[in-house]
């Protein structure tokens, strides 16, 4: 947690915040995730709904391609699918690219303990900077070697999915560690909550395997 809105160089834990800051930020950290959270869920039910009421329904099972991907709007758009789930496609790119290669560059330059957000200039945070732009390049050279990007979002997925068990195990072990977080550990709830995911997310993980379906 940063000093400052954004690009700060020193993290300054909640501990060390006066009371009422601390107690202020927990409240906004809370709520951009929960908000976040609900939204994201809401958009995923609501492409596996349109999905399932018109791909599934006439025996399209696995999607290959983005033409495909398109043509769940065809009940609805009918010959315009293809240049809506196009525009949407692009749209949603614009948005993502930028923010998901500057999210990595963040993570890793806080890492590194390099000064890091686009409010800085490029001499106060060259590392940053060219994170950014190895993502950027990267993300368009892959579709330029014509990699599947529907087999591409699966594996990516994938691994998340892998990891997520792992990772939270971590955030726990942290958000229990007193000498870490001081007076702001984890509630009872929050931990009965917390392992319950990993439970579910390991078992998930078990299950993907058991059942042979991990298939690119």
């Amino acid at each position: 947690m940063r000093s400052e809105p954004e690009g700060g160089s020193r993290a300054i834990s909640l501990k060390r915040r006066e009371r009422s800051q601390a107690r202020f930020k927990q409240r906004t950290s809370r709520l951009d995730i929960f908000s976040g959270m609900a939204f994201s869920n809401l958009v995923m039910f609501a492409i596996i709904g349109t999905t399932g009421q018109t791909l599934h329904v006439h025996g399209i099972t696995t999607i290959q391609s983005a033409a495909q991907a398109a043509s769940s709007l065809t009940p609805i758009a009918g010959s315009l699918a293809g240049v809506i789930f196009a525009v949407g496609f692009i749209g949603s790119g614009l948005l993502a690219v930028p923010v998901l290669a500057a999210s990595g560059s963040i993570g890793l330059s806080g890492l590194l303990g390099k000064e890091w957000g686009f409010s800085r200039k490029v001499r106060e945070a060259p590392l940053f900077y060219v994170l950014v732009g190895l993502g950027t390049l990267g993300g368009t050279a892959l579709s330029l070697v014509h990699v599947n990007p529907i087999k591409l979002l699966v594996f990516v997925a994938v691994i998340n999915g892998l990891i997520a068990a792992p990772l939270l195990i971590v955030v726990l072990v942290i958000s229990n560690d007193r000498t870490i977080m001081g007076e702001y550990v984890n509630g009872h709830w929050a931990n009965i909550l917390g392992w319950f995911t990993v439970v579910l997310m390991g078992a998930a993980t078990i299950a993907l395997f058991a059942t042979g379906r991990v298939s690119f």
